[in-house]
């Protein structure tokens, strides 16, 4: 996990409230984690677009937040990544379970190795026409794990270090996946692109 050095005021006033809930206070809790609420339910709807769902998902992971709260540690990773992480695998776990018949698309490996990182880029960084729409559906086209990986880096903008905290992953491994996903979008669009010009 990532060491943490922050020391600002905001960390320091989270510290002592989780002191403070551990303590015997756990009413604190709902002061806490209304921080964050609405970054976790906006997670947790990228997989589970269905609003009661994704409610109820948000919910689970307030609620294993609490539960775990013992175990935070803040030389680790300030609240709110490790927050995140327990929404990201809680996601990943309910739409498991939840979403079994949802399509996914498999690219063959030799055409992620035929498309170069320049045709990519073309693909992916044009906006015009209905591009956008493509993309959206390419998107919903990917395995849980790879939306949420793109949702992280790209939507939500997080640093690499802070996504291989959340997801448990190395950041070498994170890097090269997402340059892995890039290209099967890319192919994706190409695909549903000719799809609809026949």
């Amino acid at each position: 996990m990532e060491k943490r050095t922050d020391n600002t005021p905001a960390m320091q006033d989270e510290t002592l409230l989780i002191r403070r809930i551990l303590d015997g206070q756990p009413e604190l809790y709902r002061q806490l984690v209304s921080r964050y609420a609405e970054q976790v339910l906006r997670m947790v709807a990228r997989l589970i677009p269905q609003p009661e769902e994704a409610e109820e998902a948000t919910q689970d992971v307030l609620l294993d937040a609490f539960r775990s709260l013992s175990r935070f540690d803040a030389r680790r990773a300030s609240f709110q990544t490790w927050l995140m992480a327990i929404a990201y695998h809680t996601s990943l776990k309910y739409y498991r379970k939840h979403r079994k018949s949802v399509p996914v698309v498999e690219v063959e490996q030799n055409w992620l190795e035929n498309i170069t990182d320049d045709e990519t880029d073309a693909l992916l960084d044009d906006t015009s026409g209905n591009r956008l729409a493509l993309m959206e559906r390419a998107i919903g086209l990917l395995k849980p794990d790879d939306q949420m990986l793109l949702s992280l880096y790209y939507f939500d903008n997080r640093p690499i270090r802070e996504i291989a905290t959340i997801t448990e992953h190395d950041e070498g491994y994170l890097r090269s996946r997402l340059q892995w996903i890039r290209k099967k979008m890319a192919i994706i669009i190409k695909n549903l692109e000719s799809n609809e010009k026949e």
